[in-house]
C-alpha cells in the first residue's frame, strides 16, 4: 500500500488575525522610532582625540616647531595662507593621529576640540596638501632629513652618552599605479606587481629611525650599502656610539665590513647559502668533530641550552667578492619528523638539518652570537608599525621625490611617537605600536571645555585611562622640569 503524500500548507490566517499582526508590525516600528533623538551639528568643542594635549604639549616642550621652522624654508607668495613649516607640522600630526591619506586629514578640519588644543583657527584642506608637495624639491628633501637628524641629537642631549647597535633591513613596498621610479624585483605577495624598496636603519633596542630610502623595487640590497652606512654614521648623534651594524642576508658587502674594520665597530651579517657557504657545510659535515653543541656557562656550570638541536662550528670563509677571509660561524639545527616503514605497521623518526650562516668579527662565542643576531628580528616589527601605524606603504603620489618626502614627514612622526612613549607612557605601555597607543590614549572622544587657565578634557568614564593619564601627568611635569630648552643646548 502506497502511502499517500500529504501537503503541509500553512493555515490561512482570518483578516482579523492579520489586522492585528499589522496593527502591532505598526506599533513596534513607531516605538523604535520614538528613540531615535535628533542630531544637531553646534558643538564647537568636541573632538576625536581627547588625549592629543599631551602629544601637543610634548611637540612644544622639546621645542619640534622651532625645528621646523629653523630647517624647513619654501618661498610662498605674500598671501599665502599656511606658512610652510605650519603645514609640515600638520601633516606630522595627521601621522601620529593615523589620517595618513589625503582625504582621510579633513577629519581635523572639522574637528573643533583639535583645533582649540593645538591653538589654531582653521585646518588646511587636502588640495593645499597636495598642492605643497608638488612645490617641493629634492632640496626639501635634504631639509627634511636635517630635521629629523637634529630631533634625534636634541634627544640624544637629554641623555648619557652610550653604545649603540645599528640594525639595517629593507622591504618590498608594492605598487597600485603608476608611480615614477617603479620596477619589478622580488615580491614575495604579489607577484610581478611593480614596487619601491626601503632601506631603513634603527637604533636596536630603544627603535628610533635614523635613515629611509626608497629605491626601485629591483634594487640589490648591497647597491650603494657603504654609502648608506655612511650617511648613517653622519646623521648619529655624538652622544650615541657606533659599536656595531648587524643585518641579514644580502647585506654583506666586502666594503662596508671593511669600513667598520677600520673604524672599530662589529659587525654581524648572514650569509646567503651560496656556493661557498655550501661547499663549507659539507666540509664540516664530512668532518662532525668541528661541530660543538651550543652550551652556556653560568656559575662555572656548563649547561646545555634547551636542548641539543642546536650545533655551530667556526670556520674561515672567503666568498669570491671578497679581498680577505673572515669568520664565519655556520649553525646546525636538528629536525625530526616521523615517517612510516615499509610494512606500515610502524613508525620512525627521521633526523634531517637546516643550516644558517654568519660572518662577524666580533669576538662572540657561537651562542651569544647567535642571540646577538636573533635580537635584530625585532626590526621586523618596527618596519611593521612603519606600514601600518605610518602608511609608509602608501605611495600615492605620481612622483618619486613626492612619494619620499611624505615618507620622511611619516619618519619624523614615527620618531616623535617614540620619543613620547619613552618618556611619558607607563612601562606597561613603552613597548606597544602607535596604533595601540592611539586606541587606548590619545584617540579618545572627548570635549574641550572651560576657558583660559580653567580650560580642561571632559571624557567618558574610564577607571583604567584614567590611571594612564594620571601618570602621563606626572611624568609631564617632571619632564618639564628638567628639559632644558633648544635655544640653549645649540
Amino acid at each position: 500500500m502506497v502511502p499517500q503524500a500529504t501537503n503541509h500548507a500553512p493555515e490561512r490566517k482570518t483578516r482579523r488575525e492579520r489586522r492585528i499582526e499589522i496593527l502591532a508590525e505598526r506599533r513596534r516600528i513607531k516605538h523604535i522610532m520614538k528613540k531615535l533623538r535628533p542630531v544637531t551639528f553646534d558643538n564647537n568643542t568636541v573632538t576625536e582625540a581627547g588625549n592629543f594635549q599631551f602629544l601637543a604639549r610634548f611637540k612644544e616642550l622639546i621645542g619640534l616647531d622651532a625645528l621646523i621652522e629653523d630647517h624647513f624654508h619654501l618661498k610662498q607668495k605674500a598671501n599665502c595662507v599656511y606658512p610652510a613649516s605650519k603645514l609640515v607640522d600638520h601633516l606630522l600630526d595627521c601621522a601620529l593621529l593615523g589620517h595618513t591619506r589625503f582625504s582621510h586629514m579633513k577629519a581635523l578640519q572639522s574637528d573643533p576640540g583639535y583645533q582649540i588644543v593645538t591653538g589654531i583657527e582653521r585646518f588646511p584642506d587636502e588640495s593645499t596638501f597636495r598642492g605643497f608637495l608638488s612645490k617641493l624639491s629634492w632640496n626639501h628633501l635634504i631639509q627634511l632629513v636635517a630635521l629629523n637628524r637634529d630631533l634625534l641629537a636634541h634627544k640624544g642631549r637629554t641623555g648619557e652618552k652610550r653604545l649603540v647597535w645599528i640594525d639595517i633591513d629593507d622591504t618590498v613596498i608594492t605598487l597600485f599605479g603608476e608611480q615614477e621610479g617603479a620596477t619589478n624585483g622580488y615580491n614575495p605577495r604579489y607577484h610581478g606587481r611593480p614596487s619601491y624598496k626601503i632601506r631603513v636603519a634603527f637604533i636596536a633596542g630603544s627603535g628610533e629611525l635614523i635613515h629611509l630610502q626608497l629605491n626601485p623595487g629591483n634594487t640589490n640590497g648591497m647597491k650603494d650599502l657603504l654609502s648608506f652606512v655612511k650617511e648613517v654614521k653622519a646623521m648619529l648623534p655624538p652622544e650615541w656610539i657606533i659599536e656595531g651594524i648587524r643585518a641579514d642576508c644580502g647585506f654583506a658587502d666586502d666594503a662596508v665590513m671593511a669600513y667598520a674594520e677600520e673604524r672599530g665597530w662589529q659587525y654581524i651579517f648572514k650569509l646567503p647559502k651560496k656556493a661557498t657557504v655550501k661547499k663549507a657545510i659539507a666540509y664540516l659535515e664530512q668532518h662532525p668533530a668541528f661541530w660543538e653543541t651550543l652550551s652556556e656557562k653560568q656559575e662555572d656550570i656548563t649547561f646545555a641550552t634547551e636542548d641539543d638541536r642546536w650545533a655551530a662550528a667556526d670556520i674561515p670563509i672567503l666568498l669570491t667578492n671578497w679581498e680577505k677571509v673572515r669568520r664565519c660561524v655556520i649553525y646546525r639545527e636538528a629536525h625530526e619528523t616521523e615517517r612510516t616503514t615499509d610494512d606500515q605497521l610502524t613508525m620512525a623518526l627521521t633526523t634531517y638539518y637546516s643550516f644558517q650562516a654568519i660572518v662577524t668579527n666580533a669576538d662572540l662565542k657561537p651562542l651569544p652570537l647567535l642571540r646577538s643576531y636573533n635580537k635584530r628580528a625585532n626590526i621586523e616589527n618596527r618596519i611593521d608599525e612603519l606600514k601600518e601605524g605610518y602608511a609608509v606603504e602608501q605611495n600615492s603620489q605620481h612622483s618619486l621625490l613626492r612619494n619620499l618626502l611624505f615618507s620622511w614627514i611619516k619618519a619624523i612622526a614615527y620618531n616623535v611617537m617614540v620619543w613620547f612613549k619613552q618618556t611619558l607612557m607607563p612601562e606597561s605601555l613603552k613597548r606597544c605600536e602607535v596604533q595601540t597607543i592611539r586606541r587606548s590614549v590619545i584617540r579618545v572622544p572627548g570635549n574641550v571645555v572651560g576657558s583660559d587657565r580653567y580650560q580642561h578634557i571632559r571624557l567618558a568614564p574610564n577607571p583604567t585611562l584614567a590611571g594612564i593619564v594620571e601618570t602621563i601627568q606626572y611624568k609631564l611635569r617632571a619632564f618639564a622640569e628638567r628639559f632644558v630648552p633648544i635655544q640653549q643646548m645649540a
